[in-house]
């Protein structure tokens, strides 16, 4: 891990662009400042649709109050050209999930407001989930169960 000996002027500057840049990213409906193509209903109903197509667990939140609207949401990273990032407008949709001793906490539709698209997922973390990263059901029932598999026995 790299270390940084920055100063406190410096930090003070990061701290100041974060608290500014925050709010752009995590607007309430009633905060959003630029002109929207879907509806905050139409944002939901393409989540609910898309929860639904693809089984996922949970429920989608269809409480408007709930809603995220993202002006700037990175949906790619262009790492030889950060100037040609795929940035868009994205609806931050959440989905509950019932309590688990594994999975308790909430995950998160990306709805992209341009395309009328759920464009992808966020873990209660906040991280993207790609194909890869997540866990599939067999994965959480061998961690949650006592048993060990031939190849751990080996």
């Amino acid at each position: 891990m790299r270390k940084y000996n920055r100063t406190k002027e410096e930090l003070d500057k990061i701290i100041e662009f974060v608290e500014e840049d925050f709010p752009r990213h995590h607007r309430k409906v009633e905060e959003i400042t630029v002109d929207t193509v879907l509806t905050p209903r139409e944002a939901i109903d393409l989540a609910k649709r898309y929860h639904q197509e693809h089984g996922l667990d949970g429920t989608v939140d269809e409480r408007i109050e709930s809603l995220l609207f993202d002006e700037a949401y990175t949906f790619k990273i262009n790492p030889d050209d950060r100037e040609n990032d795929d940035i868009r407008p994205a609806w931050r949709v959440t989905v509950d999930l019932e309590p688990n001793p594994f999975l308790f906490e909430d995950y998160t539709l990306i709805v992209s407001d341009p395309d009328k698209a759920v464009m992808g997922m966020l873990d209660a973390n906040g991280h993207p989930v790609s194909e890869g990263n997540e866990f599939t059901d067999e994965d959480i029932e061998y961690i949650m169960s006592d048993e060990e598999t031939e190849k751990d026995k080996a």
